[in-house]
């Protein structure tokens, strides 16, 4: 083979492998640019997770102290209601005489 043939062979083979290259490069560039879509969205995601944990974390003690309340109003009342079943056989009895 010529040094000429060589040359243009040569030649063939670099332009080749830049054409692969470029194909690579243009999907990698692709691939990064849906994962920096990927990426915004995901941060977009998380920034509203944050808030709602938040909003979760300011309401949780009033819900709790509202429980509280309303289970020891609870109690009061069926403490109530136990007395006064305790007491309605006396009164009963008292009635009756």
């Amino acid at each position: 083979m010529s040094q000429r043939n060589q040359q243009v062979e040569k030649a063939k083979e670099l332009e080749s492998a830049i054409m692969r290259m470029t194909e690579e490069a243009e999907a990698l560039e692709a691939e990064v640019r849906a994962l920096t879509e990927e990426k915004g969205v995901r941060e977009k995601e998380m920034a509203e997770a944050q808030q709602q944990l938040q909003s979760i974390q300011a309401q949780l003690p009033q819900k709790e102290q509202q429980l509280q309340e309303l289970e020891r109003v609870e109690q009061q009342k069926e403490a109530e209601y136990m007395r006064m079943l305790e007491a309605t056989p006396t009164l009963v009895q008292v009635l009756k005489k």
